[in-house]
């Protein structure tokens, strides 16, 4: 390291790195581009045709939408090898960001009515840009950040919160912002919205690029840095572990294949619709060649797993062991946590009352404008102090940071001003989604003091978070009681929906990032990559189940009603932490003194 570019590693903010904020702004961006643009697929699709959208029905979005948020997180692994076998961490995250950017431009014009063109296609291509473009840019952002510092720095922690908070600003922003100018002015200024702030954060990035060091710029293969111990612990793939997970990721590849044929074409895909059907209930559930694609490569994979798992050593074993059971329980969580995308979406759309007069209108506008405001002024003043230490050596990532943020600003006051000036303000639909990075913001420093006070084990936090999760979808059921089985439209109190969001993320806090620290804690240090790769494709699945619950809730809201639908979201939760804490003393001893 040059002593120029030592210099911008002494130079720091709140005691970091200067380039720890040019990560944060740049992943800012691309999760308001996400958050953004995922807070509008659903009311898009589902919109009708006057209203420029696609008039689909709601379990034909569901499965799209399904297909959409699992591919997103199956493809990091992808993107995590080509950083550290071929184009280092910068390179893949800058050819990442580039490839979102494109796709949000092939969402926007995919809404351009042009007589006699189809130009459906190009939404589809632009999904697609989306799912390849995040699974290179999301694992890369993470790995930078860590090799900014030593590797037992104490200050890593800290980046990672920093890092964390940038992630929910730019949700908060995203949904806020995307989702206002969607639902009001055209879907296609909300999806080309959503490309624009994707392109400055690009641009930003890569104007700072060599402000990052050698270590990300290059591909630095893992296990040359791993101590000889580690490396003679690697259990090598057999001739049948390669068999068993080729023809298992085969199958599930030619499932994801077909689904996504059935849902693009809107009629069946390449294998058998339907084989044979069971009952649950009043339901009728068939059963295709898909699902058993599926399910053959689903057990497949975990066979592979199971197999190889018995020949490491027995503190390994044990410990990898812990780390299938935790995902294993992420899969109910997320797959539950997910219907804000999805079902809670077309809940706040079609069943909520969103129009408020009087006093209500008053706290709305007041409420929205702090919200609106607050964080704002925050990132303007890192932005400043960002600006004053890299001016005299990369002006135009100065340049371009500072003017994404006087767009924003503009929007936010015009944003601001729509609301105040109503007589009787309409909350968005997409607002309510806001309301999970609030509270996240809120309340993560309190979790993390409490954390510090109260020690308990990941059963007993995991326990904690289902309760919180089950309650959060107790109170839609509560709301929901009112309507009766087969509406499409209600008026129930947001207060339902806010209560939802509020528990909900007050579970997410007490297992997402507990989750990711055992991962870290308990995976051998040269399986460390992998793992956090086997992790999103668990994180990724569940994404997938969650929009297949969805499918399912218009068949079941139509017999049990939708509160029948968000009650089973009551009680699995609450089935799920009773049954890890009843594992609390199997999981701690096999976690070998891991706290």
């Amino acid at each position: 390291m040059d002593k120029t570019q030592k210099s911008f590693f002494d130079e720091q903010i709140l005691g970091h790195p200067v380039g720890l904020f040019v990560l944060f702004f740049t992943e800012m961006w691309e999760r308001f581009s996400y958050y953004g643009m995922r807070a509008l697929l659903i009311l898009f699709l589902t919109a009708k045709m006057m209203e420029g959208g696609w008039e689909w029905e709601r379990t034909r979005a569901y499965a799209l939408y399904g297909w959409y948020v699992m591919l997103v997180y199956f493809l990091p692994m992808l993107g995590g090898w080509l950083a550290d076998n071929l184009w280092g961490h910068v390179k893949t995250v800058i050819v990442g960001a580039s490839i979102i950017a494109a796709g949000h431009v092939a969402l926007a014009l995919s809404d351009i009515p042009l007589d006699g063109v189809n130009l459906k296609w190009v939404f589809y291509l632009g999904l697609l840009l989306l799912v390849v473009g995040t699974g290179l840019f999301k694992p890369n952002m993470s790995s930078i950040v860590g090799k900014m510092y030593p590797p037992h720095s104490p200050k890593k922690d800290g980046a990672y919160t920093i890092f964390y908070m940038g992630v929910n600003a730019g949700a908060f922003i995203g949904t806020l912002l995307v989702g206002w100018i969607g639902e009001h002015y055209g879907w296609k200024f909300g999806f080309g919205l959503a490309g624009i702030f994707m392109l400055f954060g690009l641009l930003q990035f890569y104007f700072a690029r060599d402000i990052f060091g050698e270590a990300a710029r290059r591909p630095q293969p893992k296990q040359r840095d791993l101590p000889a111990e580690e490396l003679r612990k690697r259990v090598p793939w057999s001739t049948m572990d390669k068999w068993m997970a080729g023809t298992g990721t085969a199958m599930v590849v030619l499932w994801v294949v077909n689904g996504l044929v059935e849902v693009v074409s809107g009629n069946s895909g390449f294998l058998p619709a339907r084989l044979f059907s069971f009952h649950a209930g009043a339901l009728e559930m068939p059963v295709g060649g898909g699902t058993l694609f599926f399910v053959g490569g689903i057990l497949l994979l975990a066979l592979t797993g199971l197999l190889r798992l018995r020949r490491y050593d027995k503190i390994e074993r044990d410990r990898l062991t812990v780390i299938f059971i935790i995902a294993f329980f992420v899969i109910a969580f997320w797959s539950s946590f997910e219907q804000a995308g999805t079902t809670m979406n077309i809940f706040a759309r079609d069943y909520t009352s969103r129009v408020l007069t009087d006093t209500w209108a008053g706290i709305y506008k007041v409420t929205d404008a702090i919200l609106s405001l607050a964080p704002m002024l925050v990132l303007t003043y890192v932005i400043y102090a960002l600006a004053k230490r890299i001016w005299n050596r990369f002006p135009l990532t100065v340049l371009f940071t500072s003017l994404s943020f006087l767009i924003i600003w503009l929007l936010v006051y015009f944003r601001i001003k729509d609301k105040i000036l109503a007589e009787t303000p309409v909350v968005d639909t997409t607002w309510f989604q806001i309301l999970n990075p609030v509270f996240i913001i809120a309340l993560a420093p309190l979790y993390s003091q409490v954390w510090k006070r109260v020690r308990l084990s990941a059963a007993r936090k995991f326990f904690i978070g289902f309760l919180f999760l089950g309650s959060g979808f107790g109170m839609l059921a509560l709301g929901a009681s009112s309507i009766p089985p087969g509406a499409k439209t209600a008026a129930v109190s947001m207060i339902w929906l806010i209560l939802a969001y509020l528990f909900h993320t007050m579970g997410e806090l007490a297992i997402s990032p507990v989750g990711l620290s055992y991962v870290s804690k308990l995976a051998p240090l040269r399986m460390t990559g992998f793992m956090f790769g086997i992790w999103y494709i668990f994180t990724g699945l569940a994404n997938k189940l969650s929009g297949m619950m969805a499918e399912a809730s218009e068949g079941i809201a139509a017999h049990y009603g939708l509160s029948g639908f968000f009650l089973i979201f009551t009680l699995v939760p609450f089935a799920a932490g009773l049954l890890i804490l009843s594992l609390d003393g199997f999981l701690k001893r096999r976690m070998h003194g891991v706290e």
